[in-house]
Formats: structure tokens, sequence, C-alpha cells
């Protein structure tokens, strides 16, 4: 099965599409459909298209570590090869993927707080967000800046990073999967199984959190 052919001992990896190029101009949903019929070729063409994509949310949410992002990311990978059988394509494939995605760092964020909790180390308060959206914040957020934009410097991205560390993790994913990944608020929505009110207020908070942090550069 395909994915038998995926194990954690080996990084993942996705080698050019066949001679003629057409599994590249395949669908998503095409080359799950073929996945799942243990085409390789699909496989390894998924892997190409999403792998960078996926590594940069796991990063994110696993504070930059790159070992444990590698390893969230063939977490991922596993996990969404063996539920391909349950994909029945009622919505876009990077919206099933990436849900898989954001649930397998949130898992990990979980069992990591559990081992602290048990180690008393004790975990970060103030990480509870809240389960609906401010009608204030949510009109806010339509016209809050791309913190992103003015972006011109190595120390700013680098403070930016910093900053994006500080927040809670679901703020922190809403904001990598709405200007990092350009996603609309509606497929995070999908993605979190959260409603859009909710991804609302985390990237209103969020955006103003950031805004706040970097404020310095503001005054260039």
């Amino acid at each position: 099965m395909v994915c038998d052919k995926l194990t954690a001992a080996q990084p993942l990896r996705a080698e050019a599409p066949a001679s003629g190029g057409a599994v590249s101009s395949w669908t998503d949903e095409a080359l799950a459909v073929r996945a799942c019929a243990d085409d390789n070729r699909a496989t390894d063409e998924l892997v190409r298209r999403y792998q960078e994509k996926v590594y940069r949310i796991a990063y994110g949410m696993c504070d930059g570590d790159p070992e444990e992002a590698r390893d969230l990311s063939q977490e991922a990978f596993l996990k969404a090869f063996r539920s391909l059988p349950g994909f029945k394509g009622e919505a876009r494939f990077y919206t099933w993927f990436y849900r898989i995605v954001v649930n397998t760092c949130l898992d990990a964020r979980r069992r990591r707080q559990r081992w602290r909790r048990l180690l008393h180390f004790g975990g970060r308060r103030g990480e509870e967000e809240p389960t609906g959206g401010d009608p204030a914040e949510n009109a806010a957020c339509d016209t809050c800046p791309d913190p992103l934009q003015s972006l011109s410097d190595r120390e700013m991205r680098r403070d930016l990073k910093a900053a994006l560390k500080t927040l809670p993790p679901k703020q922190r994913l809403v904001f990598q999967l709405k200007v990092q990944e350009e996603m609309s608020l509606r497929d995070i929505a999908r993605i979190m199984g959260a409603a859009e009110g909710t991804v609302k207020s985390h990237l209103f908070r969020a955006t103003r959190a950031l805004r706040a942090s970097l404020a310095a550069y503001a005054e260039r």
C-alpha cells in the first residue's frame, strides 16, 4: 500500500513526474484518487506539491524547531495517505489535507503540554482561545494591514518570527494560514473546525499583537 512506502525512517522526498508531465497537470483531487489506488506517481506529486507548505505550518506550530517540524510533516503525510480512502471529494483536497496537518500539530502540542504538567514543569498560561468572534473585532479585522507587507530586512523578519512564537497556538496558526498560505477565512474555518467569526477574532488579535510587537518598525 501507499502508506507502507512512507516510513518515519525515510524523509519524504518527491521524485519528478514520469516523462510527459501528465501527472503534474492533474488536479489534487485526481491525484488523491490515483494515490489511493497505489499510483506512485500520484503519491510523489502530492508530496512535491505540499511538502514545503506542510513544513512551514509545522515549523511555526512547534516554535521553530526544525527537527520537530520534519517529524510532524512526516506524521501528517502518513496520516493523510492512510486516510485517503475516506476522502470523498466533498471538500477541496487541500482543505481536507491541511486539517490533518493542523490536527497533527495541535495533538503534538497537547502531548507536550501533558508531559510538562506530569513532570511539574507547568504550562504557559493564556493559551485558551475565545469560542466566538466579537463583532467589532470581526469588522476591524477586514481592514487589518498585513504586517508582512513592509518586511524589507532580515532584522524585522527575525523579530516577526520571535513575535509569532509569543502568540497562542490558534492565533499563530490562523495568521500563518491567512497571511503566509493566503487561504480564505472560510477555508481556515473548515480546516480548524471552527466558526468563521472565531477565525476572524483569532486573526484580529494576532495582527494586533504583532503590530504592537513590531511598532518600532512603523516609526522608521
